[in-house]
């Protein structure tokens, strides 16, 4: 259910399947049945989302919260996998001062939600099956209420009900525009097919289907609350696992296409490969579309670069700097992040204010801040032992201070805790442990830093200076955490209408 606060729109929003337990749909009620989406969110993989209130706790141990000034952020999102209760809110907290309250936001999400570039707004995406095709809404969260800013829908026709939609929005700095990103999953063929049993041999009868996927667009315009769309792409069937990325004009998006049965070995061996196709935004027609080196889109780390590039972190190691203008694509190698034994990491790339990049590769126990205006060449460099979870949930396990000065990362697998070091020096500054082993570690605009680990107390508070200010438990098996800060952007998101 949303939470309180006032709603900027002009008309009503719309009652979405997902924002709330009282608008929950039941199985087998609507005419339509089960399908993989609803199975996915009757599941215990479906998401939820709360708001925990940056209530500026990293005063109360007297430490100076750091040289980014007061905080302006005035709700922490929390996505995870909720437990018995479905809201996912903090159940108890222990707290010098009162304990934040939550306010809880959305359950049964399907996908993880988008942060904005500018960190005012966090975007919910979520599907619903409706009379002839599925039901696309987009609802834009406010950073200062944790309530809805804008909501937009669209419907794509011709969906069967037990097809599975994955809607991917992106941001673009510098635009108001909001892609969204569809791959649309259903099934074409049904049959009954005899499979042996591995440890007995003996012959089985069961259904087996096939799935392919397309992808289609639309955009929302946030000032008029108007979505455009679907503008289905072609080329179809391809993987429904897509990268993208938007500048001020141009939406850039890899896609990948699926090798075919029965096709000859050469044809397939084109079909497998990846593509970078360039869109005017608001447009379902490519402005170029070439072939683009491996390895196949999904998942990867993806940002905007200042010049309107798109660069995407691949194979853990390499950045590749794509021209949304010419669709040529540069790969850059991060030194640091080419050790050969390094564990498996959960690789991150973040784009900062003053146009520098910092990326982290924990399983190598490395941070680096790059310069995308001199190839990716690095200005900073902190080494530190790798910690007990390199890998996994959530995959912030570095942080930079906003000042650029800090980096505070998850403490060695030997002692667990929380480590800080001067970023000019590559020093160690301070470190605290008292045993706990961390997954994952945020830094909050208040100065606070925020440590999640699997099991409650899951959230655990520090100062800027590593002092313990207090921890909470929850239900929620966080898997991440959104930042959303209230600024004056260049180009606001949300405009008063």
């Amino acid at each position: 259910m949303l939470g309180a606060g006032s709603v900027r729109s002009r008309r009503p929003e719309k009652a979405v399947r997902s924002l709330g337990p009282l608008g929950l749909r039941v199985p087998g009620r609507d005419g339509f049945g089960l399908n993989r989406r609803e199975v996915l969110a009757g599941s215990i993989g479906a998401g939820a989302l709360v708001a925990l209130p940056d209530m500026g706790i990293a005063d109360l141990s007297g430490d100076r919260p750091g040289k980014s000034g007061k905080a302006a952020l005035r709700y922490v999102f929390l996505y995870g996998t909720p437990g018995p209760a479905s809201s996912g809110s903090l159940v108890a907290a222990r707290f010098p001062a009162s304990p934040p309250v939550t306010v809880p936001v959305a359950i049964k999400l399907a996908a993880a939600p988008v942060l904005s570039p500018d960190q005012a707004v966090t975007a919910l995406s979520t599907v619903d099956m409706v009379p002839g095709g599925a039901e696309i809404t987009l609802t834009l969260l406010d950073a200062t209420s944790a309530a809805v800013a804008k909501q937009g829908s669209v419907t794509v026709p011709g969906v069967p009900a037990d097809a599975n939609v994955l809607v991917t929005p992106v941001f673009a700095p510098g635009s108001v525009i909001v892609s969204l990103v569809l791959a649309i999953t259903r099934p074409t063929g049904k049959r009954m097919v005899r499979k042996a049993d591995p440890g007995t041999g003996s012959l089985a009868t069961q259904w087996a289907t096939t799935w392919v996927s397309h992808h289609a667009l639309a955009y929302f315009d946030p000032r008029s609350g108007a979505m455009t769309g679907p503008f289905h792409l072609p080329g179809e069937p391809s993987l429904a696992l897509t990268s993208a990325a938007a500048n001020c004009s141009d939406l850039v998006m890899w896609t990948t296409r699926e090798p075919q049965a029965g096709d000859p070995a050469e044809i397939r061996a084109q079909a497998s490969l990846s593509r970078l196709t360039v869109f005017p935004l608001g447009s379902g027609t490519a402005r170029l579309s070439v072939s683009a080196p491996g390895p196949w889109a999904g998942g990867e780390p993806v940002i905007t670069l200042p010049a309107g590039d798109a660069a995407r972190l691949v194979r853990g190691r390499d950045v590749q700097v794509c021209s949304a203008r010419t669709g040529a694509v540069t790969e850059l190698g991060i030194p640091v992040f080419g050790q050969v034994r390094a564990k498996p990491s959960a690789v991150t790339m973040q784009a900062r204010s003053d146009g520098t990049v910092f990326m982290t590769k924990p399983g190598a126990g490395v941070a680096v801040i790059a310069d995308p205006a001199e190839k990716f060449r690095t200005t900073a460099q902190i080494r530190f032992p790798l910690p007990a979870a390199p890998l996994g949930a959530p995959w912030s396990k570095a942080v930079l201070s906003p000042a650029g000065d800090t980096c505070y990362v998850l403490g060695p697998a030997a002692t667990g805790g929380l480590s800080a070091y001067d970023v000019g020096s590559g020093k160690m500054a301070g470190s605290y442990s008292d045993g706990v082993q961390y997954a994952g570690l945020y830094q909050l605009p208040s100065g606070a830093l925020l440590a999640v680990r699997p099991e409650n107390p899951r959230l655990a508070f520090f100062s800027a200076g590593l002092s313990p200010l207090g921890t909470a438990d929850t239900n929620l098996d966080v898997s991440a955490v959104f930042l959303a800060r209230q600024h004056a952007p260049t180009r606001p998101l949300v405009e008063e209408r």
